[in-house]
């Protein structure tokens, strides 16, 4: 690894990249007042192509992301003539504006015109917060399920994205966890983004990256948001939500505290057969009302030493509790034996979650910048299970007790050093190191016969990266991005402290990354991709703790289970505001859930495994578009997914159909009517087939006082979120159903007190394994 170190550091000093300055800007009416909300575009010289895009909030404005070269700044508000100017960065700029009232004598003024709330820039999405539709919600995460592509599972515990999985999530620069994100104010919010292409700066496993922005608004004052949800599906759910900031004009502090009670309803059936063993069992489980309590708080701190220079802590405490009761109706034939089952198990789970973090970033010269951190996280569960199962209506009685027990301490540390080389050039070296322990333990009390079993695992994990990126500006059509990220991986599993280990790994891998954007003309925008990407499993996938689900049949983590390696090249044609693009890729170790079973078992169990591969492509096109009060984003792709594995019966894989929409209608003044929804035709994937799905979502959205916002909104009105899935592997045929309770009517509420957004605060994840904690 130490050569691996000074091999970057060698390859650092000739590394280059492009520069980005800032913009910033204070606008004001004829009486020198700030004017309180607009818009503030960037265009290129032509005036053909939007460069960048902020709010207005109480007179300030700020770009950050902007490149060397001249362009067209626009600034409009209600109740005042646009304002157009050039400007030439070079540098860091600020400007001052003065808009000019527009005077017009009408008896009744209407505004009509509506904003589209997506931007779709060289196929990365992002959706304008701001948007009352989107900030009238309390919940962040359902914000996030906006956005094409994405997925939220019926848990409401994990994302994913089409075709690339799970995606990292960063707030700006900072990387954060989904419970960081789930403790984010909406109404602090400024933008969220998906982009589909992340450079190595991005850790390797970021095939895709969610990135939210947060308001400029740095003024002195305090902010606090007060929210509540009432969602009915199954059961009756309710969401209250609290953020709160305050700054003095220099340091900031920033906290939350959200409180959820979910009546969880949950259910699944699978039918599955073992040809060579005789055996045929289906199965029928119900969670009728999961009494969930979820607590979300946390608490940051960020203390600038000058203008470049600042130290900050964050921390993060989530506790959730689940009296899971539930039922399962089982019928089992093995060989001439057939038996009907009904089971009760009683569940007591507790989860606790804690992460805290420490930054401080220096400008140590002009053209360099240090950024170094430490971050401590811990996860704890705890599931006592009394099963009760009833045989053929002989009566119920206690078959089984179960005490488990999984708790797991990440230790990690990193820095990050970016150098200005010149104008056009900018470089980034970063080292991480990060060492996680775990540990599970079951007790398993079988009471006839009387038989106890205990199971202790153990499990470490040390990772080692380091990562080199640098990007140019060669010419003014053309802009390159490569880099590469290296990571050494030691693994180590002990089962019942035996002397000779269950898992023992080590590897060291490279993961590559090179992006290409080429300007055709004025009004197009050609971007190739390439990457190597790494989907380590969860660390709670690596240990021994199983869930009762019937008699025949557990479901279980296998900690034998591989890590993902994916290649992608991608393409994407930006044409004005529309993009056309394609993608290619191949994974090696694709894990997938299936139902196993061994001949010298007594029951099947169900569990992650690891396919031998999967390859597949997919092409498709986004179109925004505004007409007056209508707004529309629809994205369309057209995907092949091929996977497969020599324990499995094949099918024929064929292309399925994916589409995406979101019209927005604006019917009346602060009241905005959105239809939409998302559809997918079958999926035939080689070793699996999964069924179509057609989701539709409506909301009604009004804006009171400027600061209450009220919505009510109506998800998966086709009820159509339900999963079906068939394979044939390992000499286990299945064929199943997950039934998601998706359907929902809810009416939610937001207060605002306060002007201070806290966009001030800086800190960021220095572990990055912390998606992995759960």
């Amino acid at each position: 690894m130490k050569h691996l170190l000074w091999f970057f550091l060698v390859c650092y000093f000739s590394a280059f990249g492009q520069e980005q300055f800032i913009l910033k800007g204070k606008v004001f009416d004829g009486q020198d007042r700030p004017i309180p909300i607009g818009d503030v575009l960037l265009f290129d010289t032509n005036k053909e192509n939007l460069i960048e895009y902020t709010t207005l909030v109480d007179g300030v404005f700020v770009l950050d992301k902007v490149t060397e070269g001249e362009f067209w700044l626009e600034v409009s508000a209600l109740g005042y003539k646009k304002y157009s100017q050039k400007v030439s960065m070079a540098e860091n700029s600020e400007v001052s504006l003065q808009l000019e009232e527009e005077v017009t004598k009408l008896d009744n003024v209407e505004v009509t015109a509506l904003k589209n709330p997506f931007t779709n820039t060289n196929g990365n999405l992002k959706i304008d917060v701001q948007n009352p539709i989107f900030s009238s919600i309390v919940d962040p995460l359902e914000v996030l399920a906006k956005l094409p592509n994405i997925q939220i599972s019926p848990d409401r515990e994990s994302i994913s994205v089409i075709a690339r999985g799970a995606p990292l999530i960063y707030l700006g620069n900072q990387r954060i966890t989904l419970d960081e994100f789930l403790g984010l104010s909406v109404d602090s919010m400024e933008s969220i983004e998906l982009i589909n292409n992340p450079s190595p700066k991005y850790e390797a496993e970021g095939q895709a990256v969610i990135v939210v922005r947060l308001k400029k608004n740095t003024d002195k004052g305090a902010m606090l948001s007060l929210g509540e949800t009432l969602s009915f599906r199954q059961n009756t759910n309710n969401y209250l939500s609290s953020n709160g900031s305050f700054s003095n004009g220099k340091w900031n502090l920033r906290g939350n505290l959200n409180y959820n009670v979910i009546g969880q309803w949950e259910s699944n059936t699978f039918a599955f057969a073992i040809p060579e063993e005789d055996i045929y069992s289906d199965y029928l489980v119900l969670i009728p009302d999961n009494h969930r309590i979820q607590v979300n708080t946390g608490l940051g701190f960020y203390y600038p030493i000058n203008d470049k220079d600042y130290v900050s802590f964050n921390t993060t405490y989530r506790l959730q509790t689940d009296d899971a009761d539930f039922e399962t109706t089982t019928f089992v034939r093995d060989g001439n034996q057939e038996d009907e089952v009904l089971s009760e198990p009683k569940n007591d789970n507790r989860r606790h979650y804690f992460s805290g973090n420490f930054n401080f970033n220096k400008k140590i010269a002009v053209d360099w910048n240090l950024f170094t951190g430490i971050q401590y996280s811990s996860f704890s569960q705890k599931l006592d299970t009394d099963i009760f199962n009833n045989y053929n209506d002989e009566g119920f009685s206690l078959d089984q007790s179960r005490y488990q027990e999984y708790q797991i301490g990440s230790l990690a540390a990193r820095m990050d050093v970016e150098h200005t080389v010149s104008e056009h050039v900018k470089s980034e070296f970063g080292v991480s190191w990060n060492e996680a322990r775990a540990d599970a333990y079951s007790n398993v009390l079988q009471l006839d016969p009387q038989q106890e079993v205990a199971v202790d695992y153990n499990y470490d994990e040390k990772l080692y990266a380091a990562y080199l990126n640098f990007s140019s500006n060669l010419t003014d059509k053309l802009d390159v991005n490569i880099g590469a990220r290296v990571e050494h991986n030691e693994v180590n599993g002990t089962l019942n402290n035996e002397a000779s280990p269950a898992i023992s790994r080590k590897n060291t891998k490279i993961f590559p990354k090179a992006s290409l954007n080429v300007k055709l003309d004025s009004t197009k925008t050609l971007s190739l991709n390439y990457s190597r990407n790494i989907t380590r499993p969860d660390f709670s996938r690596t240990s021994s703790v199983s869930v009762f689900i019937n008699p025949f049949l557990e479901s279980t983590n296998n900690i034998n289970l591989l890590p993902t390696i994916t290649q992608r090249i991608s393409s994407n044609l930006q044409w004005k505001n529309k993009s056309f693009f394609l993608e290619v890729y191949q994974k090696e170790n694709p894990s997938y859930y299936a139902i196993s079973y061994e001949p010298m078992d007594t029951i099947a169990t169900l569990s992650p495994i690891n396919l031998e591969k999967e390859s597949g492509f997919y092409v498709g096109v986004t179109l925004p578009f505004s007409y007056k009060i209508w707004t529309s984003t629809t994205s369309v792709s057209f995907n092949y997914n091929k996977n497969k594995d020599a324990s499995a019966i094949l099918t024929t894989a064929k292309p399925f159909l994916y589409a995406y929409t979101d019209q927005q209608i604006k019917v009346a003044k602060d009241t905005i009517v959105s239809l939409g929804g998302w559809m997918m035709t079958e999926r035939n994937e080689g070793v699996y087939t999964r069924n179509a799905m057609l989701v539709l979502n409506a909301s009604v959205t009004k804006t009171f006082f400027n600061k209450l916002q009220c919505a009510i909104r109506l998800n998966d009105i086709t009820k159509a979120m339900n999963f079906e899935e068939s394979y044939a592997i390992n000499g286990v045929e299945a064929n199943g159903t997950y039934f998601a309770d998706a359907r929902e009517i809810a009416f939610s509420m937001k207060y605002t007190f306060g002007d201070n957004a806290s966009s001030k605060f800086k800190n960021k994840d220095v572990d990055d394994n912390l998606d992995r904690i759960k």
